[in-house]
């Protein structure tokens, strides 16, 4: 990046209440550094450990474009994301909008990383979206040398954890283009609310924990203390965490594996 050239950053967890636009490599051999990670809540020693080697699975997600319009600005999206595979990876929706609905004449790049290797950074396609329940599915360039991850289900009142790449204390976003912060993500304790939440109208197949996180923290996990997956973070309403289940990521996971049928022609006719 030229350091000559403006930036505009966008970061965060999508809100009910006024929707912001986002603003969410690794290697077992060599996880996460400890002192990278600002850590939030009660977290010993041991479990500061597991959490470290926890996060390379994780990327963070950057959005890189410039417009036709303003080609002295960059424009970045910066989100998380969860490796479901060596090569591909699960984020919201909202975090890559932007680069998804590239106007003509603008320029973009998707850039994935985790924080265990943010110095080797692969770019990126979309596979599959879905606007409504904010999923995306992402395929990487080269596999990233991290343990893809597990899913488990909800349960009411169990003690989660979550990961993300919101502002870190000093206010500092992970550019991929740019000197890293001092530390990348942050990993914070919590509690579901409700694994099945049903008082957001018109969403379906969400939980909510009992804490508004961080901007920053879109496309992020909910792990439970065996660190398996049991959402995805979308949004925040009424000062709780909203996230996608386990069961409908992994639903859409499926659906994108299954080819789309091609018509076939019997007798002149169409039958699909």
């Amino acid at each position: 990046m030229q350091k000559s050239w403006k930036r505009m950053l966008r970061y965060g967890l999508t809100s009910m209440l006024a929707i912001t636009m986002l603003a969410g490599s690794t290697g077992l051999a060599g996880a996460q550094a400890e002192q990278t990670i600002h850590f939030t809540g009660y977290f010993d020693k041991s479990l500061r450990a597991q959490m470290a080697n926890t996060a390379d699975s994780f990327p963070v997600v950057n959005v890189r474009l410039v417009k036709a319009n303003e080609p002295d600005m960059v424009y970045y999206d910066v989100g998380t994301s969860i490796l479901i595979s060596k090569d591909e990876v699960l984020t919201n929706y909202h975090v890559v909008q932007e680069f998804a609905e590239l106007s003509g004449g603008d320029k973009g790049t998707l850039m994935v990383a985790s924080p265990g290797a943010l110095n080797q950074a692969v770019k990126a396609k979309i596979v599959k979206t879905d606007s409504v329940t904010d999923m995306a599915l992402l395929k990487l360039d080269k596999p990233i040398d991290a343990e893809p991850v597990k899913f488990a289900d909800a349960r009411d009142n169990q003690v989660v954890y979550t990961i993300g790449f919101p502002k870190n204390p000093s206010g500092d976003l992970v550019i991929l283009d740019d000197d890293f912060p001092s530390t990348y993500n942050t990993i914070a304790k919590s509690r579901v609310f409700s694994a099945l939440a049903s008082e957001v109208p018109g969403k379906v197949g969400i939980g909510s924990i009992v804490k508004a996180m961080a901007q920053g923290n879109s496309g992020g996990p909910v792990l439970d203390q065996n660190k398996q997956v049991i959402g995805m973070m979308t949004f925040v309403y009424g000062g709780r965490t909203y996230f996608i289940s386990s069961k409908t990521l992994q639903t859409f996971v499926k659906e994108a594996a299954v080819p789309a049928k091609k018509p076939v022609v019997v007798a002149g006719k169409v039958a699909n």
